[in-house]
């Protein structure tokens, strides 16, 4: 798919759009001025996901979830290990963060963060296009990036060629990074351009 530089600066006004509702949840969360930016949106093929993803085999935290509707795909927010102890640290009020491997309390933390900074960036794919998709309960992993998108693609239904990544930067805490992956479904992608007139 040729993707256009009109057809980009749509998609980065999605990442924006999310990264304004998620920093507003994550600051009533976490009773901190919260502010997330957008330095990059990509559209590339899942064969060239390493180049926006870097080393495939470094372990992150993957929040993780299915949307359903008119543009089903499948929801992804990808941070560091160290982003997502400091996001746990400040959220449960603890000086030490908890092993993320082994912490129930950890997990469910970064749960509900994943739930909200996923969910976001889906609320704004509907209000931008239209298009009503709703995101499922979020599930977490803290794996090597490679591992997790397999294991997402594996799932059942056939998904398109590319995939859409948003990178976010976060500041308010300490500055910490991730990513807002959004991989659609066999023709999810061409509803949702095609209903911005591109």
């Amino acid at each position: 798919m040729d993707i256009s530089a009109i057809k980009l600066e749509a998609l980065k006004e999605i990442g924006n759009i999310g990264s304004g509702h998620a920093a507003t949840s994550l600051s009533n969360m976490l009773q901190n001025r919260i502010d997330m930016s957008v330095p990059k949106v990509w559209l590339i093929p899942l064969s060239r996901i390493s180049e926006a993803m870097g080393e495939l085999d470094t372990v992150k935290v993957g929040l993780y979830l299915k949307v359903e509707g008119e543009a089903a795909g499948k929801a992804m927010f990808i941070l560091s290990l160290g982003s997502a102890e400091i996001i746990v640290k400040t959220l449960l009020g603890m000086k030490e963060c908890p092993d993320l491997f082994t912490s129930e309390m950890g997990q469910s933390a970064l749960k509900e963060v994943g739930n909200i900074l996923v969910s976001a960036f889906v609320i704004a794919l509907t209000q931008f296009s239209g298009i009503e998709l709703q995101p499922s309960i979020p599930s977490l992993a803290i794996d090597m990036i490679g591992a997790m998108i397999d294991s997402v693609l594996l799932e059942e239904g056939k998904v398109d060629d590319n995939v859409l990544i948003i990178d976010t930067k976060l500041s308010g805490m300490e500055d910490m990074e991730g990513k807002f992956l959004y991989i659609p479904n066999e023709g999810s992608l061409e509803k949702l351009l095609g209903v911005f007139g591109l």
